[in-house]
């Protein structure tokens, strides 16, 4: 009887036990992410859902308020003509009450009247802060005179002519043909520097006999309603935009025009764009499934939530809500996201499992081949090591395992070599103490190195401490620093009154104590104003604006300084034990500035707009800022100034001079 002998497969020992940890994970992170993935879009429809009508909310909200403002101001108007208070013939009077209505710019700033003379006055409030008048009277006829109006509403300068009917205007067709106030239709703004469309609320007046005598209007550009769509955040690719019942659109974030202008001149036209016919493809896309799913833009009613796919394959969902009032606004405002745009978190969350995952599935690994690793390596080194005891070679090792039953056979087996590992741990223990002596040398070399560094530091600081940053730069890399001309700086001198006689009383620690104190002040001073301290010479302080870096409002940065070393002075007065002033000279003007001779350095400025300003010091009065003509035109404007007069100054004669006496309020 023979015996059949089977064959077992055979399988390596890291095989074994890293496949079930690799399963194990696979299948755990698989079901935890596709549970996550389904709950998030589960989350988004209805967090689209949310947004999506919060967005068209705020829409509506601000597109009725923007519209609200100037209806308001056209019914305030309307009343002020039939409580007489404004007389409709007055043009003159009109022209006053539309300018004290429009010159500030807080509304849509064209306020206008005309009547059925075909006479027109106007006020418009141009893009650039200017304020021009338009008008068109019985004398002017058909032609319709353009002024610049002044700051107080004067007429300053005529502008143009042009012929201009207001009763062919469509505002006034528009209030002539409802017969009550109401909305003129969109139309174009030809009267701007950039052709704009523009909506105007429009109201008729009626005499006693119900004869109409006029119309007036308020012109309001929906520019600022595409403005407000483009800067409203809803995420990265998402879309609103405003159609009218017919699909012409009025206003959208991604279509700065939403119209095409044809032709140039007088002779320019208009042509509105039909939202099916937009060059946006998701505009486009919309609009056309709005019109599948309810025949027209007139059909839809109340708010709708929808989802639908495009023909590139995605899918967005959109909500529409009308916009309505009562005086006869109807349009529809619909906001576009993208399912991507709320489905990029829950795919990089998908991404991050993934990766996860493999992670997961790497750690694993690696866990069951260490695991492998710290079985078989054991076995396979007693098996070397065996064959070399056979061979007479004893010197071999077999390190303890985790695992007990290996640790006891490697134990046995070590208890042979002995000697071997003993000759092993003296050689290791000579390796660690050179180890140790190479560690201690190194640390001596860095601290070494960070002591140097911080040498450096301190040389650095020091050299910046006495000159600007950028000529210290240049002494560093090239030796020298020229002299530079700088055709604009502001220059200030600053001196103790009295100071000779104070020093005779004090003592000298005291002196300079309190010196200290004063100029450490004023050094702050110049690093917050950004400005350059030059030097100091006794009680005598010498400061800089405009240089070793140019910069325009340097006259500015050395009157507010100077306006703070008075306070300071005045605020502490008891710094030197007596109560003391100060007296200061500024003047602006070309200076030279530059390092002069290869040691103890100083940054230096020569020129006559130097001299000038210490005279202005010399000069001047205890506790007042002296400044010269130069200085004094740039700070008029922002600062009160006081007019000194005609005073001589040594080395230039008569000069005229101004006091600093502050800086102005700004009234808002």
């Amino acid at each position: 009887m023979s015996i059949v002998k089977l064959s077992i497969p055979k399988f390596r020992l890291r095989t074994t036990i890293v496949i079930p940890f690799v399963l194990q994970i696979i299948a755990a992170v698989g079901i935890v992410g596709y549970l996550s993935f389904r709950n998030g879009q589960q989350a988004v429809n209805v967090l689209a859902d949310r947004l999506n009508g919060e967005i068209s909310a705020r829409i509506e909200q601000h597109v009725i308020g923007y519209l609200h403002k100037s209806q308001n101001t056209l019914w305030l108007t309307k009343a002020n003509v039939l409580s007489v208070n404004l007389n409709l013939k007055d043009f003159e009077g009109m022209q006053r009450y539309f300018w004290q209505i429009v010159h500030k710019g807080n509304f849509e700033g064209y306020l206008s009247y005309g009547n059925e003379k075909g006479e027109f006055v106007g006020v418009e409030y141009q893009e650039d802060g200017t304020v021009q008048l338009k008008t068109v009277t019985s004398e002017t006829i058909p032609q319709r005179e353009t002024y610049a109006l002044n700051s107080v509403g004067d007429r300053q300068k005529f502008l143009k002519s042009a012929k201009y009917d207001p009763r062919d205007r469509p505002w006034y067709k528009a209030a002539k043909q409802a017969g009550k106030t109401t909305w003129s239709e969109i139309y174009p703004f030809f009267s701007s520097k950039n052709t704009v469309m523009g909506i105007s609320p429009v109201s008729p007046i009626f005499d006693s006999q119900g004869n109409l005598q006029g119309v007036l209007c308020i012109n309001v550009r929906l520019t600022q309603v595409t403005d407000f769509l483009s800067h409203l955040q809803i995420s990265a690719n998402a879309q609103s935009f405003i159609i009218e019942r017919t699909g012409n659109l009025v206003a959208s974030s991604a279509i700065a025009q939403p119209f095409k202008v044809i032709g140039e001149g007088d002779n320019r036209t208009i042509e509105r764009l039909l939202v099916t016919q937009s060059d946006n493809p998701i505009i486009k896309a919309t609009a056309r499934h709005l019109l599948e799913k309810f025949g027209s833009f007139t059909a839809i009613n109340g708010s709708q939530n929808l989802k639908f796919q495009s023909s590139d394959g995605g899918w967005y969902y959109v909500q529409v809500l009308p916009i309505k009032d009562e005086m006869g606004i109807d349009w529809l405002t619909v906001v576009v996201v993208p399912e991507n745009d709320f489905m990029g978190q829950i795919n990089q969350n998908n991404r991050d499992t993934l990766f996860l995952c493999l992670g997961a599935l790497i750690i694993s690994i690696l866990l069951g081949i260490r695991a492998a690793h710290l079985i078989a390596r054991p076995l396979l080194q007693l098996a070397k090591a065996s064959e070399q005891v056979a061979e007479g070679n004893l010197e071999q090792q077999i390190h303890s395992s985790a695992i007990v039953e290996i640790a006891t056979l490697s134990h046995s087996f070590n208890h042979m070599t002995a000697q071997l590992k003993e000759s092993f741990a003296a050689l290791y223990q000579s390796q660690e103490s050179l180890r140790l002596a190479n560690e201690e040398l190194e640390a001596r070399v860095e601290r070494r190195t960070a002591e140097l560094r911080k040498e450096k530091e301190r040389s650095e600081q020091l050299l910046l401490n006495v000159l600007p940053a950028s000529i210290a730069d240049r002494l560093k890399q090239t030796n020298e620093s020229p002299a530079e001309h700088f055709e604009d700086a502001t220059i200030l001198f600053a001196d103790i009154v009295g100071f000779t006689s104070l020093s005779a009383r004090m003592e000298p620690l005291e002196l300079v104590s309190g010196l200290n104190q004063i100029f450490s002040a004023f050094d702050q001073l110049t690093e917050k104003y950004g400005l350059e301290k030059i030097k100091t010479i006794g009680d005598a302080y010498m400061v800089v604006g405009g240089l070793p870096i140019s910069r325009p409002d340097h006259a500015k940065a050395i009157a507010d300084m100077a306006l703070d070393m008075q306070a300071y002075i005045q605020n502490s007065p008891s710094l030197l034990s007596e109560s003391i002033e100060l007296r200061i000279g500024i003047n602006t003007g070309a200076v030279i500035a530059g390092v002069i001779g290869i040691k103890k350095f100083i940054y230096d400025l020569w020129g006559d707009a130097v001299n000038v300003a210490s005279r202005m010091e010399s000069h001047g009065k205890p506790g007042y800022i002296q400044v010269t003509e130069a200085t004094y035109q740039r700070l008029k404007e922002d600062y009160l100034l006081e007019s000194r007069g005609s005073i001589t100054v040594k080395g230039r004669g008569d000069m005229v001079t101004y006091w600093l006496i502050g800086k102005k309020q700004i009234i808002t």
